[in-house]
Formats: C-alpha cells, sequence, structure tokens
C-alpha cells in the first residue's frame, strides 16, 4: 500500500483540494453492502417501530487546525423492543449520508464547498447525484448490557406535559457499516418512551426517543475515507491539507421512532 494511500485512510473531511501525507501503514476493515437485522426473541412480546426519517445526528472531526462540524438530517431503520427483557431488543439504524451538511465555517460559501467536498469523499454523492451503494451509514444492534432497568414496564413513569416518559439507559453493541466497511462498535445511549398520561405500563409507547449519552468515536481510516474527485476517483494529497488530517470522528445520535404499521 503506497503511504500517499495511507495518508489518505488517515484523513479526516476538510476544505480545498486533496493532498499527499506521510503515514504508517494501515488495515481498512472488510468490504461489505449491507447490514442484516439481528431478530429479537422471537418468543417474548415485541414492540416495533419505525425510525422516524428527519432523525438526525452530529458528527466532529476535530482536526489539528480545522474543527470541522457538520450533521446529517435523515435516516431510516427499525426497532424491535422486547419491553420484558431490552437486552433482547433488537434494530437497525440507518443515516442518510447523502444529507451530511458542514458547519464549520458559517460562511455559507466555505461550508457549501466543504460540504460538496465531504460527500464525495464518503462517495454519497458523486456528480451530483446520490450514491445508493455508498449512501447509507447503517449501525446493526447485535447486542444490549448496562441497562439501567430490564423490564421498561417496571420502570415508574414520570409527568412531562400531557405525557407520562419512561427512561432507560444502555450500552448498545454492533456492527458499523460506513462507505463499505464494516466494523464492531458499541454506543451509550438513553432511550426515552413516551406514553399518554394514564397508560397502562402494559401499553405500547406512543412513540420513542434514542439520544448518545456520549459520542460514538469512528476511525475514517477503518472506512478508506479518502480525497476523491467528483467522479470518486482517488487524489493525492497536497501539503495545504497535511495540518487540517482528523483521524477520528465523533458521532451523536438523536432518533424518534414511532409505531411500525
Amino acid at each position: 500500500m503506497s503511504r500517499r494511500i495511507v495518508a489518505a485512510l488517515l484523513s479526516a473531511l476538510c476544505m480545498g483540494p486533496a493532498c499527499s501525507k506521510k503515514g504508517d501503514e494501515v488495515s481498512v476493515a472488510p468490504t461489505s453492502s449491507g447490514l442484516t437485522a439481528s431478530a429479537a426473541n422471537a418468543v417474548a412480546p415485541t414492540w416495533h417501530y419505525q425510525i422516524d426519517t428527519k432523525s438526525e445526528t452530529q458528527v466532529d472531526l476535530p482536526g489539528i487546525k480545522e474543527h470541522i462540524k457538520g450533521s446529517t438530517s435523515e435516516a431510516a431503520g427499525t426497532l424491535d423492543i422486547v419491553p420484558g427483557d431490552l437486552a433482547q431488543s433488537r434494530g437497525v439504524v440507518r443515516v442518510d449520508l447523502s444529507t451530511f451538511t458542514t458547519h464549520t465555517f458559517g460562511d455559507e460559501s466555505k461550508d457549501s464547498t466543504q460540504t460538496k467536498h465531504a460527500r464525495t469523499w464518503l462517495e454519497a454523492v458523486l456528480d451530483g447525484k446520490k450514491n445508493e451503494p455508498m449512501r447509507w451509514a447503517e449501525f446493526a444492534l447485535r447486542s444490549v448490557d448496562g441497562l439501567s432497568a430490564t423490564d421498561v414496564r417496571k420502570v415508574a413513569p414520570v409527568k412531562e406535559g400531557s405525557e407520562e416518559v419512561r427512561i432507560v439507559t444502555m450500552t448498545v453493541h454492533g456492527e458499523l457499516l460506513v462507505h463499505g466497511h464494516s466494523v464492531p462498535k458499541q454506543d451509550r445511549v438513553e432511550v426515552v418512551l413516551y406514553y399518554p398520561a394514564g397508560a397502562s405500563s402494559e401499553s405500547m409507547p406512543a412513540r420513542i426517543e434514542v439520544k448518545s449519552k456520549e459520542p460514538m468515536r469512528v476511525t475514517l481510516k477503518d472506512h478508506d475515507v479518502s480525497p476523491r474527485d467528483p467522479a470518486g476517483q482517488l487524489l493525492a494529497w497536497t501539503a495545504s491539507l497535511v495540518s487540517k488530517v482528523a483521524e477520528t470522528a465523533d458521532v451523536t445520535v438523536a432518533l424518534t421512532a414511532a409505531p411500525s404499521p
């Protein structure tokens, strides 16, 4: 593997044309075209939820001289919640990288250019068109532990406006697929379940919110995120970007889900 390509694997998303930097050789995560959801407990009662398309993620890329900030505005996926044994819950969250937009500069022109480069490096958008094979980042939930409560029906409700909420924290473990490469990941999350006032603890919540308690750190070299031209072809580096390199992205999610038809 050439040192130019190695340097590209260590890059984050930054302004300007692509360039070259020295670095140690690394291996990229295995290639994958998509993740398959694990099945929830087939015997236990299960609540099925659809993730709201307007769910968001926030992304911070702390470079040496430039702290890139961005977000996505669309998502998809499903959650299968096992209320009596939350550790058996499963699901797949899909984040639309073609909506990734940076807010680094507070300057519309600069942010627009950086956004275009970011989407191209991810190959989520090529030549101005959404690229379906690379468009989605996916997290497939494989196991759950660190639960503040195992049975949500036994969590005392708290009044919030005209609703009642039950809150559970947990650590979710699974696979993260970005740019065609999948790696094991975990995230500490807070799950907020909303019920109509006075609803039975056995009833299905009207909606669920899942929020990161702390960022999930993603190493970009694992996912082969590299400088690319508008058609998706790899580019070499230029020295002007070396000081802007970030090796990791800190991702936080704010998902909403409603009962699935």
